[in-house]
């Protein structure tokens, strides 16, 4: 592989990946609404809380929810403290 082809293929691979970051970042408002219904109902089903701090956590890294999981786990502590240290925890592993 030349060296022309090379840079092609590097430039394809970042077009790519930039397109897959824009396509996980254009459900971020429809999560959040969701989570934002989910704390103003006072929801307390630890799986489904649970359900969307897995998915989210995914996303933080690929740089993307950040905010809305530790949104999503400040609220999660007043519902299952033990739980959310575990999420902290996955969280601080992933940022080291």
């Amino acid at each position: 592989m030349d060296r022309l082809q090379s840079n092609k293929m590097f430039a394809d691979i970042s077009k790519i990946i930039h397109s897959f970051n824009e396509s996980l970042a254009a459900h971020i408002p429809k999560i959040d609404a969701e989570i934002t219904q989910m704390i103003d109902n006072k929801n307390k089903d630890t799986q489904v809380i649970e359900r969307y701090l897995d998915t989210l956590l995914s996303l933080t890294m690929y740089g993307i929810g950040d905010e809305l999981f530790i949104k999503l786990l400040e609220y999660y502590k007043t519902v299952d403290a033990e739980g959310a240290e575990f999420y902290w925890n996955e969280y601080d592993k992933d940022e080291e």
